[in-house]
């Protein structure tokens, strides 16, 4: 049996599939069950969205939730560069 990734690789995993839904359908949470806010930044330690994004993420559309998922990417990249 595979090892279960960890929040972080599954944050990663759903960056890559998102890449390649189509632009109108909605996207898959960034949620990957490990909330607690950073308490020096307003972000989630697992998911890495502020509170704002979390809380609208629901009533996002799918542009929206693609601009969210675009940020995702950034701080990805920037925390986990090396993991």
């Amino acid at each position: 049996m595979a090892p279960l990734p960890t929040p972080w690789q599954a944050l990663r995993q759903r960056w890559q599939a998102v890449q390649l839904v189509p632009a109108d359908q909605m996207l898959a949470s960034p949620c990957v069950s490990v909330c607690a806010m950073h308490t020096e930044r307003d972000e989630c330690l697992g998911c890495l969205r502020s509170i704002d994004e979390i809380a609208r993420w629901g009533m996002s559309t799918p542009a929206q939730q693609r601009e969210i998922w675009q940020r995702l990417g950034q701080r990805i990249a920037q925390h986990f560069n090396g993991d």
